[in-house]
């Protein structure tokens, strides 16, 4: 965490705003525009807490220095913040890769070293903030079981606080028992732990981001937030879920025990489509090299 002292704040509303799937580069910086007007927005207004949903990076996981520089962005706003790791900063699950980029215990670190843990928990107000590796579900591996004793400890000792948690892949794209495989959500052998563990525990939301489309589901209760992407669609395959992309970020309210948030489509900000360069190439991480104005 960064940008300024923890907000302490437990009689007023709290705001916290959520970006995600930023992808920022200074090699390859088609998306640093969008970028530019979420700073200058949180200047302008700053909430009590920016909490970045993954994906920071354009391909941290492939280029440590995709991985810094994101990290220098990330310093450049003037409110508290915390970050989690997405796929294209620290690797994807074992249990299903698509870009050829696993996680593993270096990649984890290079993380680490420049945003810490790639979990965390956090108090604010009447609520409990909590943080998870999407990356390490499904992998069956000595670390994911540490992530599951973290939550499980986390969420016992709330002392009966709300919690918010914040995490990169959604739990599910459109049915929760759909045990296809996909790089979109969490894994189906890890999904219905990570239900079954919130719902006992106390979680009233769940906030992540990864496919690039505002959408609000529910499972049990717990409302289901996908974050747009400030970076790049893929508008055409977005679509299937029922909405149009296009650039943004959430913006939660936490008022005593009560939460509610609101979609942000600032006008400023640009809809890039990758759907052709995504077709013709296979990955977005293929682009060609585009270097950040000189002097960033």
């Amino acid at each position: 965490m960064s940008g300024g002292e923890w907000p302490t704040m437990p009689n007023e509303p709290i705001s916290i705003v959520q970006v995600s799937d930023t992808h920022v580069s200074g090699k390859r910086a088609y998306f640093l525009d969008n970028w530019d007007v979420f700073v200058d927005l949180m200047r302008a207004d700053a909430p009590d807490l920016i909490v970045h949903s993954g994906d920071l990076s354009f391909d941290g996981a492939g280029d440590s220095d995709d991985l810094a520089f994101a990290a220098r962005e990330q310093e450049r706003l003037s409110a508290p913040w915390l970050a989690l790791p997405g796929n294209h900063d620290i690797g994807e699950s074992l249990a299903a890769i698509r870009l050829d980029q696993p996680t593993n215990v270096a990649r984890r670190a290079a993380w680490a070293s420049h945003f810490g843990p790639t979990q965390w928990m956090r108090d604010i107000g009447e609520w409990r903030l909590v943080g998870l590796d999407t990356s390490l579900m499904g992998c069956d591996t000595p670390e994911e079981a540490a992530q599951r004793r973290f939550l499980e400890e986390t969420l016992a000792s709330r002392a009966g606080c709300p919690v918010l948690l914040f995490q990169h892949m959604p739990p599910y794209l459109t049915e929760a028992d759909d045990p296809a495989l996909t790089t979109l959500a969490v894994p189906h052998a890890a999904r219905h732990w990570l239900f079954d563990t919130c719902l006992s525990g106390g979680v009233k939301a769940i906030a992540c981001g990864h496919v690039h489309v505002y959408r609000h589901l529910s499972y049990g209760g717990i409302d289901i937030v996908w974050a747009p992407a400030t970076s790049f669609f893929n508008i055409i395959e977005r679509q299937k879920f029922g909405c149009v992309p296009r650039a943004g970020y959430v913006e939660w309210t936490l008022n005593g025990d009560k939460i509610s948030h609101r979609l942000v489509e600032p006008p400023l900000m640009l809809t890039h489509d990758v759907g052709a360069w995504n077709k013709a190439q296979g990955s977005t991480t293929k682009m060609p090299p585009r270097p950040a104005p000189t002097g960033r």
